[in-house]
């Protein structure tokens, strides 16, 4: 039940966040910041596909979903810049935040993936 309803958590902060990048990019657009709007634009819109992906698979691809908060980290980035930009008070330590949060889960997913290949690597090693 708690890896279901982790699942749908992780599904909605996704889902969440597209839509905030994909607004931010077509309102940075619409202001004449087109580098900076379509690389949030096109980060909100791989964000949602990915959404998409998920909930029609219904599986999980570790190197997806690292790449996943990759670009969800740095499009938050620029967003957070972009914030500070219009002087907005609260908003950019916010999103600041949030970009540093999906840089946790990266480190920990590579952390793991470097346990794994050591115990392969030991577990060959050993059978030899």
């Amino acid at each position: 039940m708690k890896q279901k309803i982790r699942n749908h958590l992780h599904n909605i902060h996704h889902f969440l966040v597209s839509i905030v990048l994909i607004t931010k990019g077509y309102t940075k657009i619409e202001h004449h910041h087109s580098l900076i709007g379509w690389i949030i634009l096109i980060s909100g819109i791989a964000v949602m596909l990915y959404f998409i992906f998920l909930k029609l698979t219904q599986k999980e691809h570790s190197l997806l979903t690292i790449i996943i908060h990759l670009f969800e980290s740095f499009a938050l980035f620029l967003t957070t810049y972009v914030y500070f930009q219009e002087g907005k008070q609260f908003l950019p330590y916010i999103t600041f935040i949030a970009a540093i949060g999906f840089l946790i889960p990266i480190v920990l997913e590579l952390i793991r993936h470097r346990q794994t290949l050591k115990r392969s690597s030991n577990d060959s090693l050993t059978e030899q």
